[in-house]
């Protein structure tokens, strides 16, 4: 596999600018989805149940 390229993009740039950075905006709605999803799942805060003799 070839190391990437650092060359200039002139395709990606007009897309780019034609349709804004769908990649980016991909990326950070994933973030977004990543950190809901950790508030929604995170347990560490659930009181411990009650045992009983």
């Amino acid at each position: 596999m070839p190391a990437p390229s650092s060359a200039p993009a002139p395709i990606y740039d007009r897309l780019v600018d034609e349709q804004g950075d769908v990649l980016s905006d991909a990326r950070e709605a994933a973030q977004q989805a990543e950190r809901t999803a950790e508030d929604v799942l995170d347990f560490g805060h659930a009181p411990a149940p009650e045992q009983s003799n």
